[in-house]
């Protein structure tokens, strides 16, 4: 018995020293692998070259977060911010390292207000340094085609693909695939535009949804047009030509059309230029993760700083997490802004389709005591809609891009009913008992009672006069006035300028110098908001979460169908007053 004991002890501790002895092999990896990670300045050689390869989704702010599974830990370029990339092109302009800028065309998937603001920092590096920038693709959608046609030249691959063929904008409806679930969905909105819930209750778009779609893309269109034509110097109705004929299918066709300058390959393109620039045949590539390492810190007065805050992604009661706006989180920073003495003025920045209603004028509320102390100005992103939009409207003064999607001033509420589902596909049952009739309300175990629905509806409506409320307010409008405009329609950013939403088109940059002249300073220090403090190897375990790695799989099995699945996970486990986007729709 004794020798049993003996053994077992002795079998339980080396257990424990081996378990031990693991997680400090582990950590000592992890610490050798982001110890390489870490940014460290950059000595950036002579007769060097801007490398721009922007063909991942681009966030508003760089952060150390590690994206799964989209980026290698290894992959230095994944993740620059659009922060960053614009603070780069402009630097570039000034070092006299720098000689050129290379644009790597290829699928971008971001929106066009994001291309639009990198290309008219394209446009102002050209025009201020009298430096060429060169683009260069193989496979190369319409999206950075756009982006790469600012250029001074534009190349192709002699194999290479170039799409050019006018713009679509597609709806996925789920609604028969939850019928045949046996999930039912009980719809309540305030807002005849207000389609975020189509896609869960009908089978194609309604004719408001399309009216309001067709007026969008078609605007967007004619900007994009409008855009190529002054760059590549060509008539936009040539250009609605060479897209509506695929006038350019083939390489030898885009040449011929005018849209890329000649077909090389990359070699030949690289020769090309060391020979252009008189650079050595080493010349170093750059890229933004590694150049903006090397541009010197901002001067100027710590006493005096604007506040940029990045306030990216849907909108949620809590804290949040990376990549959304959470109500506690974001309530703190612009409460710690309010009482910083240094903070003369805040620029919010502000790239979201809402969420919910109620962290949406919790948030309102907390910029409302901000606006009381200092100035408070607002740069809209691709997106400042629907709650987006209510965290928008009081500011000072609102700046809109010519392509930012907003307004969409609506509110609504989905409560699935997966009863026919339990039962039917899943053969559970429920027994429940009542104190009262609404004791169990809402719940989505069952439909809604008459009774309940009239809860619903007036519960929307009175959110739907409240926002409207605000808008009035916060623009100066009458009610009837924000009536008409309002509806849960959505508004390209120039129409949304003549319609009184915002106050003017610019961009970030424009918003910071209005906060600086609202606040009189000179000299001011820019201060980014949410601070990127944490640890290196701490977000590389956080990147490494269950959370994270069941959703990269599930979006690897899913593919398109991930966005509805993950849009219905919601409603489902958060039944809630929204102040949402129109559901997911693809422009392309």
């Amino acid at each position: 018995m004794n020798t049993f004991w003996k053994s077992f002890f002795a079998t339980l501790l080396a257990l424990v020293v081996f378990s031990l002895l693991m997680f400090f092999i582990v950590l000592g990896m992890v610490a050798a692998v982001t110890s390489g990670l870490e940014k460290k300045a950059v000595a950036v050689e002579p007769h060097s070259i801007l490398y721009l390869d922007l063909n991942y989704p681009i966030p508003e702010q760089t952060s150390f977060h590690i994206p799964f599974p989209s980026a290698s830990i290894f992959s230095a370029d994944e993740g620059a911010g659009l922060n960053d990339i614009l603070r780069s092109i402009e630097a570039a302009a000034d070092d006299p390292n720098i000689e050129a800028i290379w644009l790597q065309m290829g699928y971008n998937v971001n929106p066009y207000a994001t291309l639009q603001e990198i290309r008219n920092a394209l446009q102002a590096f050209r025009i201020n340094s009298d430096k060429p920038v060169i683009a260069y693709g193989e496979v190369v959608n319409q999206s950075s085609y756009y982006l790469g046609s600012v250029a001074d030249e534009v190349y192709l691959n002699p194999a290479g693909v170039l799409e050019f063929k006018g713009l679509a904008a597609r709806l996925t409806f789920i609604k028969g695939t939850l019928d045949k679930l046996g999930i039912r969905t009980q719809v309540f909105w305030a807002g005849e535009f207000k389609s975020a819930t189509e896609p869960l209750r009908l089978d194609k778009m309604s004719d408001q949804n399309r009216e309001q779609l067709r007026e969008y893309v078609g605007g967007l269109y004619d900007q994009i047009l409008a855009d190529i034509s002054v760059s590549r110097k060509m008539p936009e109705d040539s250009l609605r030509s060479v897209a509506n004929e695929l006038m350019a299918w083939l390489p030898v066709q885009t040449v011929r059309t005018g849209l890329v300058d000649s077909l090389l390959y990359d070699d030949q393109l690289r020769s090309m230029l060391q020979e252009r620039l008189e650079l050595e045949e080493d010349a170093e590539l750059v890229s933004v993760a590694d150049y903006v390492e090397s541009i010197p810190k901002q001067s100027g007065n710590w006493e005096n700083q604007i506040a940029v805050v990045y306030m990216e992604g849907d909108i949620v009661d809590g804290s949040g997490q990376n990549g959304s706006i959470g109500s506690v989180s974001y309530r703190k920073i612009l409460s710690d802004l309010r009482q910083d003495d240094e903070i003369k003025a805040v620029v919010l920045r502000i790239n979201s389709g809402g969420g919910s209603a109620v962290a949406s004028e919790v948030i309102w509320r907390e910029i409302e005591a901000l606006r009381a102390v200092k100035p408070v100005v607002v740069s809209m992103g691709d997106y400042a809609a629907s709650g987006g939009y209510m965290i928008a409207c009081s500011a000072d003064k609102v700046f809109a891009q010519p392509n930012t999607l907003t307004g969409s001033i609506g509110v609504f509420m989905i409560l699935p009913d997966i009863s026919g589902f339990r039962e039917d596909k899943l053969g559970m049952t429920s027994d429940t008992l009542l104190t009262g009739k609404f004791s169990d309300f809402p719940t989505i175990s069952r439909p809604v009672s008459d009774a309940e629905a009239v809860k619903l509806q007036e519960g929307i409506d009175s959110a739907y006069i409240n926002f409207k409320r605000l808008v009035a307010n916060g623009r100066n409008m009458d009610m009837n006035a924000v009536e008409d405009l309002a509806k849960g329609r959505i508004w390209l950013g120039t129409t949304a300028l003549n319609l009184g939403l915002v106050d003017a088109l610019g961009s970030k940059e424009d918003a910071i110098q209005a906060a600086a002249d609202l606040a009189e300073l000179d000299t001011y220090r820019i201060h980014e908001y949410p601070e990127q403090k944490q640890e290196l190897w701490e977000e590389l375990f956080n990147s490494l979460a269950n959370e994270q790695v069941e959703a990269a799989v599930w979006q690897e099995k899913l593919g398109d169908l991930f966005e509805p699945y993950l849009q219905v996970q919601d409603y489902l486990q958060h039944p809630i007053m929204r102040m949402e986007l129109p559901y997911e729709v693809e422009v392309y």
